[in-house]
């Protein structure tokens, strides 16, 4: 039941279940037991705190404010690099290439954020416990 027994030994037992109902009923016990202390183990502490967070509304209109605060700076950085670039007296080609890849860095940013977001109502994680 607890996966201590070697490949023959685990063999040997399972072959002596169905010729000793006293084992059996015995194995089918500890089995109830064992799945009944999983169920009614009680919460660790950082799990009490991490649910307490989740519904404490200054923690999450935190959280929102500083995902909305991390766009705003993406936003102005890239806007920055842009009249920085722009303004610049480089080579067409080398503005050309700054801008593409700093577009591109953030469309990959924004995209996994995006995924990342529609995602996570579905994610089967989320309600794991320990």
């Amino acid at each position: 039941m607890y996966g201590e027994l070697e490949m023959d030994q685990l063999s040997q037992f399972e072959s002596r279940l169905p010729l000793e109902p006293v084992l059996q009923a015995e194995v089918e016990e500890l089995r109830k037991l064992a799945l009944f202390s999983r169920r009614n183990i009680p919460p660790e502490p950082e799990d009490q705190e991490w649910q307490r967070l989740g519904k404490d509304p200054l923690h999450r209109k935190g959280l929102r404010l500083g995902l909305w605060l991390c766009i705003l700076a993406v936003a102005g950085f890239a806007t920055t690099l842009s009249v920085t670039v722009l303004g610049s007296e480089e080579h067409w080609t080398v503005q050309l290439f700054l801008l593409s890849g700093a577009a591109g860095v953030s469309l990959i940013a924004l995209l996994t954020l995006r995924e990342r977001l529609a995602v996570l109502p579905h994610d089967p994680y989320r309600k794991v416990h320990r």
